[in-house]
């Protein structure tokens, strides 16, 4: 057994030109549109027997607890390491045996508790899988924690407009050093960053950059980080108002599925960026809870500029996307609160609630088997199940918590080129879920309070 990769790798380029973004009527893929290239193979496949899992966003302390939640398959011996920032000191570690299949939450607080303290994950054997996540006063972000370890990351739909904060970790859990070079490019075009052309990440540790406060005022930002020396893991926390959305870096892939783009009123946009040296032909497919394309737009993304493709012009609530392209690319969704509108006149203050934010890097296929740690595992939050079916044939789904032994597995029906949301009941014996289908299909959950919002992708694994 093997977890699949979540990004599929390609190569990198530094030309830049105008972005031209072509939107069509909205109609079903017709033969003669772009001949979409072979998904990009990496080859920084995730190991599964045994595994390591690295999760560079944790924060636990006074402000804010962090869970990392696990699923796994087979009975599994599963070591939390968290390093000390203190060079030379040891690591905090947390240990447990578990009976699988199953899922777990750790409390971090229960091995360390001094804010920040990202850490990785070794499981005896797999598939297994993690994610982290954080939650403060009116705060809710995580990602999947990652399993592998590429010289080349690549992080889209940025911002460091007027009211976002931007912050960039680079987690080394690795014991050499690591020698760290950060790009940039924007809607204008690549963008200079003299402090962050060679940055030293000590072994062990981890250093977080405000990219707000190196390159301010910028609408649509990507970075790409790469290490001359050694291995890091990169990671955002894009910050507006009380609330924080945190994704990591991915590869590139000719193709990105989004079983939502947005909940809970959120207005998503989807953010595409071509790395390469060629413009590149991009399909976009949007999908309903009902059978049907909702709509279809192609363009063209020119070499060098990331691009925003405001979605919520498209669609009103939730929303299923696949994106396609002709050459690798990387995607990310990013959901927020639109602006609001101030009423009175200049001198007249209007107290207005915090806005909201939520990101999700997708999954570069789909596949017949999921697993989404964490999903109804958390109590007082609303948690639900996200399962798109970008094919032309119905399909029936096992959907199976996981958590406490003897839970019972559900089956749904999931209709052709549609998704479906699947609500799930607070159940302290729960702690996240395993997805099985006839058909590939991709799967997600989010989470969400009064305040705040989460999202999650899947991770996709073989038998």
């Amino acid at each position: 057994m093997k977890l699949l990769s979540s990004a599929r790798l390609g190569g990198l380029g530094a030309a830049a030109a105008l972005v031209l973004f072509a939107v069509s009527l909205p109609k079903p893929p017709t033969p003669d549109g772009p001949d979409f290239a072979e998904i990009v193979e990496t080859d920084t496949e995730a190991s599964a027997q045994p595994s390591v899992l690295y999760c560079p966003w944790i924060n636990s302390g006074a402000t804010r607890d962090t869970r990392v939640v696990a699923a796994f398959l087979a009975d599994v011996d599963v070591v939390f390491t968290h390093p000390d920032p203190r060079v030379g000191e040891p690591p905090d570690i947390g240990q447990l045996n578990l009976d699988g299949p199953g899922a777990v939450i750790q409390d971090i607080a229960e091995i360390v508790n001094r804010g920040d303290a990202p850490g990785f994950i070794e499981f005896s054997t797999g598939p297994a899988t993690a994610a982290s996540v954080v939650r403060g006063e009116a705060s809710l972000s995580g990602d999947r924690c990652i399993g592998s370890s590429p010289r080349l990351w690549h992080i889209a739909g940025l911002t460091t407009r007027d009211g976002y904060d931007l912050t960039l970790r680079l987690f080394n859990p690795f014991p050499e050093n690591a020698k760290v070079q950060v790009r940039a490019a924007s809607e204008l075009g690549s963008e200079a960053l003299p402090d962050l052309a060679e940055i030293d990440v000590v072994g062990r540790t981890w250093t977080d950059i405000d990219v707000a406060a190196s390159i301010p005022f910028l609408d649509n930002l990507v970075l790409t980080v790469g290490t001359e020396e050694g291995v890091v893991i990169p990671t955002v926390i894009q910050r507006l108002d009380n609330e924080e959305a945190n994704w990591n870096g991915t590869g590139l892939s000719t193709e990105w599925l989004f079983p939502t783009a947005a909940l809970a009123g959120l207005s998503p946009r989807l953010s595409v960026w071509n790395p390469g040296e060629d413009p590149v032909d991009v399909e976009v497919d949007l999908f309903s809870r009902s059978a049907g394309f909702g709509s279809v737009f192609t363009g063209t993304v020119e070499a060098g500029r990331p691009i925003d493709f405001p979605l919520v012009d498209q669609s009103s609530g939730a929303v299923g996307v696949r994106v396609r392209a002709t050459g690798p690319v990387a995607a990310v969704v990013v959901a927020e609160d639109v602006p609001p509108d101030t009423p009175g006149g200049e001198d007249e203050t209007v107290e207005q609630p915090p806005r909201r934010i939520a990101a999700t890097t997708g999954s570069p296929e789909p596949a017949l088997r999921w697993l989404l740690p964490g999903a109804g595992g958390f109590l007082g939050g609303d948690s639900s199940l996200w399962l798109l079916n970008t094919s032309a044939e119905a399909v029936t789904v096992t959907v199976q918590p996981l958590g406490r032994a003897g839970l019972a597995a559900d089956k749904v029906r999931l209709e052709p080129t549609s998704f479906r949301r699947i609500r799930l009941t607070p159940n302290a014996n729960i702690f996240g879920y395993r997805i099985e289908s006839l058909i590939p299909i991709t799967a997600s959950w989010s989470l969400q309070n009064d305040d705040a919002v989460a999202l999650f992708a899947g991770v996709a694994y073989e038998e």
